[in-house]
């Protein structure tokens, strides 16, 4: 009986993560996605590719944790919870400096 839990668990495991792979492969493959990491000028946007990078990598260290002990979701490392929200500030401060600094130079800097 243990073994069948054992295999059925990781069965799960594998799916979810089949899932998870092909749906992120839909989605970089599809023309909208690969438009997001684009800046409006048509180049590579690097706070877009920042934040899309930190938050895969956060999302599977807290995927990682919760394989480790699937009985509870685990508590989020304070660190962690720090760098995502301090790429989340870098990202939303780069896009309103860039936002209020055109508004500013059409203005006339008043």
């Amino acid at each position: 009986m243990r073994l069948l839990f054992i295999t059925a668990r990781w069965e799960l495991i594998f799916l979810i993560a089949s899932i998870g792979a092909v749906t992120l492969w839909k989605l970089f493959k599809s023309q909208s996605f690969g438009d997001l990491l684009l800046a409006p000028d048509k180049t590579i946007s690097p706070s877009r590719v920042q934040l899309l990078v930190l938050t895969l990598l956060t999302t599977l260290q807290y995927l990682l944790a919760t394989i480790q002990d699937p009985s509870h979701l685990p508590q989020p490392p304070t660190s962690l919870v720090a760098a995502m929200g301090g790429s989340q500030l870098v990202y939303l401060g780069a896009k309103a400096w860039k936002l209020f600094g055109q508004r500013l130079k059409k203005s006339g800097g008043k």
